[in-house]
């Protein structure tokens, strides 16, 4: 635990990941929406785009166990610092490739890094500052984030017509390696001293209290990808609201305006109702926002639902951050998370296109959000089953 303190801060952590998390997630909005059309212009098909895009998610699925087991033994500082390096530096590379092959391998670099960081970002914040404070910490990082989505499409559509995308590919390659040297200098070591002294195996996240925070996190991550991160809400969008390119990319602006807005006082929620509470409310109300959304027509309502679609969404990211750290205990945090990440994306990667084909063959353009409220209420029940374990055990 760091103990400069920092704008109020006990930690400087917390300020240094959400500036380097902003900068990271802005800069990778300059090329990421255009990312197969990248692709395409290197020559890769339509097929080979989709089975390079599997053969990534795949890949980050499984390199997440690997990551949180690291993060429990060497620690998370160099986790955190060293997959920076390699993400910022496989990016610029990516930006020099002639074809569309070795700018995959060198892209499933990429997506390797970010898979290393993902069971142990929320801990290194989380560990960072006192269990009380944890909701404004992952407030904070997640309005840092609102930020980078509203700013990094907005340069991205100055830029392109200038320099390319590929070149834009490039500076965010540059700006990702400026981030990691500022985590290097600043951040420090918040791994506890009882991490990794238990022995973890992989299936015991089928076992006890974990059985049920792998379905939460799992049915969670579903919920996601068939509402906010999934393809499903810009066709939806297109072909039932007839709502053109712009139109959507405005209305996703707005989105992420609510969302920046909304990341600070979802952390206060989380600080005063706990990370469970919240978590369990913003799942329900995420997927009621987004069944909303979808039967609007009217462009004041559609403005309305994307309002609340955001604002939800993001409390619940602030919420799931929390609750990666209040439901897996120190000694194995990084190890579960790596494990349970793993599932989570594979169940997902399986999902989508389960979906698209429900999609398509009831022709009910809403039906993935459908399937997406069913997912969360499945994930609220597991947060009530689990609230009453802990209970029953004294764990809260």
């Amino acid at each position: 635990m760091v103990e400069e303190p920092l704008r109020g801060w006990p930690t400087r952590n917390v300020p240094v990941m959400g500036l380097t998390t902003g900068l990271n997630v802005g800069s990778v909005l300059l090329w990421a929406p255009v990312l197969s059309l990248i692709m395409r212009d290197l020559g890769a098909s339509d097929f080979e785009i989709s089975l390079a895009a599997a053969l990534w998610a795949a890949g980050s699925a499984l390199v997440q166990y690997q990551g949180g087991r690291i993060a429990d033994r060497a620690g998370r500082f160099p986790v955190m610092v060293y997959s920076s390096y390699a993400n910022g530096l496989s990016l610029l590379l990516c930006a020099l490739m002639p074809s569309w092959i070795p700018f995959a391998v060198l892209y499933a670099v990429y997506q390797a890094g970010n898979a290393m960081q993902s069971p142990t970002f929320s801990a290194f914040v989380g560990e960072s500052v006192p269990p009380e404070r944890r909701g404004s910490a992952y407030g904070f990082v997640e309005f840092s984030v609102g930020i980078g989505l509203i700013l990094g499409p907005l340069i991205a559509s100055r830029l392109i017509p200038v320099i390319g995308t590929k070149a834009l590919m490039g500076v965010s390659g540059v700006l990702i390696l400026v981030a990691a040297v500022i985590r290097h200098m600043f951040l420090k070591e918040t791994k506890p001293a009882t991490s990794g002294t238990t022995p973890f195996r992989f299936a015991a996240v089928f076992k006890g209290r974990l059985r049920l925070v792998l379905l939460i996190w799992i049915t969670f991550n579903v919920m996601l990808s068939l509402t906010m991160w999934g393809p499903f809400t810009s066709l939806h969008a297109s072909d039932a609201q007839g709502l053109s390119k712009a139109q959507i990319a405005l209305f996703f602006a707005l989105g992420s305006v609510v969302s920046a807005g909304s990341s600070l006082l979802a952390g206060q929620a989380v600080n005063r109702w706990g990370a469970y509470r919240t978590l369990a409310a913003s799942m329900g109300g995420t997927a009621l926002a987004f069944i909303f959304w979808s039967a609007q027509r009217n462009l004041i309502w559609l403005g309305v639902g994307y309002a609340l679609a955001g604002s939800t969404f993001q409390m619940a990211m602030v919420a799931s951050d929390a609750f990666r750290v209040a439901a897996v205990e120190d000694e194995i945090r990084g190890s579960a998370w790596g494990a349970i990440g793993t599932f989570a994306s594979l169940t997902s990667a399986l999902v989508i296109p389960i979906a698209g084909a429900a999609r398509t063959a009831l022709h009910w353009s809403a039906a993935p959000f459908w399937m997406g409220a069913v997912a969360a209420v499945v994930a609220v029940w597991g947060v009530y089953r689990l609230t009453l374990e802990d209970r029953r055990s004294g764990v809260v």
